[in-house]
C-alpha cells in the first residue's frame, strides 16, 4: 500500500464539518476548534460502552472482572474467616448448613486509550471545494474532530480517556483522566499539532503498550498505510491482555477513487518522491491495489474480534459518530 500523495489537477469535493457558533462548555483557556458540543447534543442518548470487562480505578456502568457490591448477584462462594457477615447468604446455609457469601458483579468505569496518527500522510485535503480558496480539512483535522466529539461524550458519562499522539515513534501520550479541565487540556495539545514527518504505527503501537495500565480500550486513528501482518503483529500484545480495540481508517475519497483528470503529479508526502502519470491508465490496477488493502485489514481485523471501522473525509464526522455509537449499543444490547 503507497503512501497518499498530492496530485495536481481537479479534484473533487470535501464535505466539511458544519460550523457551529455555540462555544464549548464554561472553562478556563477552553480550545474552540475541534469540540463543537452544538452537533453533539443529537448524540445524548447514545453511550460509549464497554463490550469487554474493564479494569477502572473507580465506580462506573461498566461491567468488571473484580468482584464488589451492586445490584447485581454473580456467584456464591465459600465463607472464609475475614469475610463480612452481611454477605452471607442465610438461606442457603438452611438449604447446605454450609456457609456461602453472595458475590456481585462490580461496575467500573472505562479507560480509553485514542491514539493519533500525526505523520505527514494525514495531512492530506484535496482540493480546495468549489474553487472558492476554502481549504477542506484534512485526514488529520478530520480525526482531530472525531476524537475530540468521542472525548466529550466519554467524560460526559462519567468514564476516563487520554491520548498519544505518534509519527514514527510516541511523542505525547497523556494518561486517561474524566474532568473538562483534563479534556480541555487533550484539545489544546490537538490544536498545537500539526501533521509532519514519516509513520509507524506498529512500532508506536509497541512504544505506547506499557504505558496503558491497567487494561481499557484501545482506539487506533490512522490512514494505516502500513503492511497489515506488522500492525496486527504489534496488535497482538493488546489481545494478549483483553483490549477491547477499535480501528478508524480515515481516508480521502481521492484514495479510495483516483480524480478525474487526464494527468497527474503524485508527490509522496513523507519522502518527496514524485511520479507523473496519466490517472486513466493506472486507475483498475490502483483502486485493485487499494480495495485489497482494506480487505486484509477488514479480514484481520474480524478474525481478531477488532473493531474495524473505514470512514472517508467526505462524510460528516457527525454522522460517522452517530452511527457507530447506534451500532455498537445495538450490539453491546
Amino acid at each position: 500500500m503507497t503512501r497518499k500523495t498530492a496530485t495536481t489537477g481537479s479534484h473533487a469535493g470535501l464535505l466539511s464539518p458544519t460550523t457551529t457558533r455555540e462555544p464549548a462548555p464554561a472553562g478556563p483557556g477552553r480550545p474552540r476548534r475541534y469540540l463543537r458540543p452544538a452537533e453533539l447534543r443529537g448524540l445524548k442518548n447514545l453511550l460509549f460502552v464497554a463490550r469487554t470487562l474493564t479494569e477502572g480505578l473507580y465506580a462506573g456502568p461498566h461491567r468488571s472482572r473484580s468482584r464488589g457490591h451492586s445490584i447485581e448477584f454473580a456467584d456464591y462462594r465459600e465463607y472464609c474467616p475475614g469475610d463480612d457477615i452481611g454477605d452471607i447468604d442465610w438461606k442457603a446455609y438452611g438449604r447446605s448448613d454450609r456457609l456461602f457469601v453472595r458475590l456481585f458483579a462490580a461496575h467500573t468505569n472505562m479507560l480509553v486509550y485514542p491514539l493519533l496518527d500525526c505523520s505527514a500522510s494525514m495531512g492530506y485535503a484535496g482540493a480546495a471545494v468549489g474553487g472558492s480558496g476554502e481549504a477542506p480539512a484534512s485526514k488529520f483535522e478530520y480525526s482531530c474532530y472525531l476524537l475530540a466529539a468521542l472525548s466529550f461524550l466519554v467524560i460526559k458519562q462519567g468514564d476516563r480517556i487520554g491520548l498519544g499522539l505518534f509519527r514514527e515513534r510516541m511523542e505525547d501520550f497523556v494518561p486517561p483522566g474524566g474532568t473538562f479541565p483534563h479534556l480541555y487540556g487533550m484539545l489544546n495539545r490537538l490544536e498545537r499539532t500539526s501533521p509532519g514527518g514519516r509513520t509507524n504505527v506498529s512500532g508506536a503501537l509497541r512504544e505506547a503498550f506499557g504505558a496503558m495500565k491497567p487494561r481499557g480500550m484501545l482506539i487506533v486513528v490512522s490512514d494505516f498505510l502500513e503492511e497489515p501482518s506488522r500492525l496486527f503483529d504489534a496488535l497482538g500484545a493488546y489481545r494478549h491482555r483483553q483490549f477491547e480495540i477499535i480501528l478508524f481508517h480515515v481516508l480521502h475519497e481521492e484514495e479510495l477513487h483516483l480524480p478525474p483528470v487526464s494527468n497527474a503529479r503524485f508527490v509522496d508526502s513523507e519522502t518527496d518522491e514524485s511520479v507523473t502519470v496519466v490517472p486513466g491508465d493506472i486507475r483498475e490496477d490502483y483502486e485493485r491495489r487499494v480495495s485489497a488493502h482494506i480487505d486484509e485489514l477488514r479480514t484481520g481485523c474480524r478474525a481478531r474480534r477488532i473493531d474495524y471501522n473505514l470512514v472517508t473525509t467526505a462524510t460528516s464526522y457527525y454522522d460517522v459518530l452517530g452511527r457507530y455509537l447506534a451500532k455498537r449499543a445495538a450490539v453491546t444490547t
